[in-house]
């Protein structure tokens, strides 16, 4: 789990060390950047991410968790390297999109992995402890941008992302184990048949379908709302001190909530507790367009932290349970792959929501439709009955979807 959490840190530091140096990168006068281009660079990211999950996820059910989360993160180190070093803004762009690949290919190896270590009773609780590495490296990233970088020195931050890479590299090819349910290999027959042949096919491709669907609604909550929840509030009339006040309590609540709702996924089953989540997520956005004292308004947006970045966690655990060892990280892997369209739809759509000027309630009502969806699609796979896992003994079999 340690492992797991240094990893997920490395990650979320190198996707936030871009945001924390665009304002050195715009002022750095051998480069001229204008904001499209730097906008530009910026998208090659999530392009990386989206094929990384897409291309990773079978080589992961192919070569095992622990070689691909190694190769994840040597591609992040080798991403930072070049951008640190890099003499031109091409190589730069090169740099970051392979970091995305890197951070792409880390989720398909490391879910599996650590659903399948993780005890029984405990497997949503240790994923959202390992995710929250994700937040811990983002604010280490801010942290080192604001403490130590001024005027156009922005290579220090990719430095320090490379050269954490590179001491996390040995130690987790020391102490990170493989997947005690991927050694054991299911019968020949059963390989053959598994990874992205059984994902892509009756009678897991309708279920494969909603869960991309599933997870292109929550991306469009995170991203919209990270974006956009500054903006909604100061077109609701709120008194805002700063903006970041309310991106930092969403994802304190996110951090949080997330926690308790894992801890709650554990006991009651995954599929009731994302549909809750999605609804904690749609009440909490729909009462913000109701006047409240400062005190109140801050408790609903923590607890639609926990529903809008917390129910990311829980379908990823819920998608780890309900496909057979042999195709788990294809699985992850093409839907988070395509769940990446809400990454990046989820931005551009709250901008064109809040451009048509509806009045504030609608504004909310809008954002909250993504959970409400989110919901209903949960509803829809746990109604879907699938096979027995066919090939596996009970140990390498997913565990029934709750």
């Amino acid at each position: 789990m340690a492992i797991g959490l240094a990893v997920m840190t490395l990650e979320g530091y190198d996707l936030v060390a871009f945001g924390s140096t665009t304002p050195m990168l715009l002022r750095y006068e051998p480069w001229n950047l204008s904001l499209s281009t730097l906008g530009l660079l910026g998208s090659l990211t999530p392009i990386g991410m989206l094929f990384g999950a897409l291309l990773v996820g079978p080589a992961t059910d192919r070569y095992g968790r622990r070689r691909t989360t190694l190769l994840s993160i040597v591609l992040v180190s080798l991403g930072m390297i070049v951008s640190a070093t890099a003499a031109g803004p091409e190589m730069f762009g090169a740099g970051r999109l392979v970091v995305g690949l890197g951070v792409g290919a880390a989720y398909p190896a490391m879910a599996p992995l650590i659903f399948e270590l993780a005890p029984v009773r405990r497997k949503n609780l240790v994923f959202a402890i390992v995710q929250c590495g994700v937040t811990v490296g983002g604010s280490l990233a801010a942290a080192i941008a604001n403490a130590f970088l001024q005027g156009h020195d922005f290579r220090l931050e990719y430095m320090v992302g490379a050269a954490a890479g590179l001491v996390l590299l040995p130690m987790t090819y020391r102490w990170l184990p493989e997947s005690p349910a991927y050694e054991a290999k299911p019968s020949r027959d059963a390989a053959r048949d598994g990874g992205m042949r059984l994902v892509l096919r009756t009678p897991y491709l309708g279920t494969t379908v909603l869960f991309c669907a599933m997870v292109i609604c929550s991306f469009l909550l995170i991203f919209g709302m990270n974006t956009w929840l500054p903006q909604l509030m100061q077109a609701a009339d709120y008194p805002l001190g700063s903006s970041l006040t309310f991106l930092m309590l969403l994802n304190l609540g996110a951090t949080i909530g997330g926690l308790a709702m894992a801890v709650l996924a554990d006991r009651a089953g995954s599929r009731g507790t994302i549909i809750a989540s999605f609804l904690v997520a749609a009440g909490a956005i729909a009462a913000l367009s109701i006047k409240s004292t400062p005190a109140v308004l801050y408790l609903i947006v923590m607890i639609g932290g926990a529903g809008v970045l917390g129910v990311q966690g829980l379908i990823n655990v819920y998608i780890a349970r309900t496909y057979p060892v042999r195709a788990r990280a294809s699985a992850i892997g093409v839907v988070l792959g395509i769940g990446r369209i809400g990454a990046i739809a989820g931005p551009p759509l709250g901008g064109w929501i809040l451009a048509a000027d509806f009045a504030p309630r609608g504004n909310f009502a809008l954002f909250a439709l993504p959970a409400l969806v989110g919901a209903i699609l949960t509803v829809a796979v746990g109604g879907r009955k699938i096979l027995a896992h066919q090939g596996e003994t009970p140990f390498m079999r997913a565990e029934p979807s709750r």
